[in-house]
Order: C-alpha cells, then structure tokens, then sequence
C-alpha cells in the first residue's frame, strides 16, 4: 500500500473510531482526572486522547499480556501500549513516522 493511500485511509479511521466511542458516551465529564501514582491508566486515555484501536501489538510485544491503540501527532503516529493487568497502565509508546511501511506489524 503506497502512503498517499495510507495517509488518506487514516483520517477515515480515526473519525470512525470517534464517532464510535462518542456513540457511547452522550456526555463527557469535565472534571479533573487525576493519575494516581503517576500512572497513565487506559481509563483516563480512552476518555481523554483521540485514537483508534488496534487488532495487533508491533512484535516486540506479547499480545497476550498487552493490547495497543494509535494516535496520530506531529507527522508521527504514535503506539501506546498497554497491560491488561489491574487499571491497565500504559507500559510504552512507540512513534512511526508516517512513510511507506510505517505500520510494519
């Protein structure tokens, strides 16, 4: 797939995930989420960060213990990656840049 295709398939994604997660919220809370212990939780980045989920982890990572979702900023996208144990912490982010083959997983 070319990255012009690629580049105009992601906005489509992104907004589709949007509207399916606002789908379930009809309201947003506009009160101070704070980290508890400094952790960045998926709870707060679920209702917090624009994103689309994601089917697959970059092999580095064992899908079975964690699961991961893709922002896109700064002509970058970006990997986040997340534990399935307790409140589901963010235990990496990965930046791609956005060429040819960014997603290589």
């Amino acid at each position: 797939m070319t990255r012009t295709t690629l580049l105009s398939l992601l906005p489509a994604l992104l907004a589709t995930s949007a509207l399916a997660s606002g789908a379930e919220d009809a309201t947003h809370s506009s009160a101070t989420s704070y980290l508890p212990n400094g952790a960045f939780t998926y709870e707060t980045f679920e209702a917090s960060v624009e994103h689309a989920d994601l089917e697959g982890c970059p092999a580095e990572f064992d899908t079975d213990v964690v699961f991961c979702r893709i922002t896109l900023a700064n002509d970058q996208a970006h990997i986040f990656v997340f534990s399935y144990e307790g409140d589901q912490p963010v235990m990496a982010v990965k930046p791609y840049d956005l060429s040819d083959g960014f997603l290589p997983f």
